[in-house]
């Protein structure tokens, strides 16, 4: 009888697990958590179920809630470096870049070619105020994979934060060297540009990314930009000049 027992319940297990997967994919993760609740009712030693909560709760920004469920996945599984990878996003998205640090050490310790979190490390450190630090975890990345584009995109947007304008720019033209559909690349060129007062290349560039981003988040600013930028270049060319006596 005992047997049959965990049979059932093992069965309930797996379809509360499936169902709760099929609800994140619907991107329903309220009804999400319900499943995989009732998963971990079933069966408090799965990881899987542990880490989908958690991702449910991260999207339902209940980072608190994400947390406590990876800490009980971790006492079960002390290797699985996803587990540390969500963990340092829950703790970067709950503004405790110490522990999300940490967790992204981990993760890249145990698992060191996992370039994402690479990534989200240099992003813990421009969070925590140490631009070096991430300027050069962004250098090793590209050193050893010059064509992750992210990381050359990372950098330029570091560099910027910086008011190196002039640089950022020379990357992001690396990176349409790479791949010129690369829509971000033209939005950071025109806003190097734009900073640097070379308007009509911050114009043209801006454009560029228009075209390719004509429902964008972004869109309607940069097309607004662009129609003051394009003002102010007018009313400097319909200014008389002036003759140096």
């Amino acid at each position: 009888m005992r047997l049959i027992e965990k049979l059932k319940n093992k069965v309930s297990n797996n379809f509360a697990l499936k169902k709760g997967d099929e609800y994140m994919q619907k991107q329903m993760p309220k009804e999400a958590v319900s499943e995989y609740l009732k998963s971990i009712l079933k069966e408090n030693r799965n990881t899987k179920t542990y880490l989908g909560a958690s991702r449910a709760y991260k999207e339902l920004q209940q980072y608190d809630k994400a947390i406590k469920h990876l800490e009980k996945a971790k006492q079960i599984d002390t290797f699985d470096y996803e587990i540390y990878y969500e963990l340092g996003l829950n703790h970067l998205l709950n503004t405790e870049f110490e522990a999300a640090t940490k967790n992204f050490q981990k993760t890249i310790k145990l698992n060191p070619d996992f370039l994402n979190a690479q990534i989200q490390l240099a992003i813990s450190h421009e969070l925590m105020d140490e631009p070096e630090m991430a300027y050069k975890i962004y250098e090793k990345i590209i050193e050893e994979k010059p064509d992750f584009i992210i990381a050359h995109n990372h950098k330029a947007g570091l560099l910027m934060s910086m008011g190196n304008f002039d640089e950022a720019a020379r990357i992001f033209f690396d990176i349409l060297r790479i791949d010129d559909t690369y829509s971000r690349a033209y939005l950071g060129l025109g806003i190097c540009f734009d900073k640097t007062e070379k308007y009509t290349q911050a114009v043209r560039f801006y454009k560029k990314y228009i075209a390719q981003n004509p429902d964008g988040e972004a869109t309607k600013s940069i097309a607004s930009r662009v129609i003051d930028i394009l003002s102010v270049v007018k009313e400097r060319t319909d200014c008389p000049l002036r003759i140096a006596k």
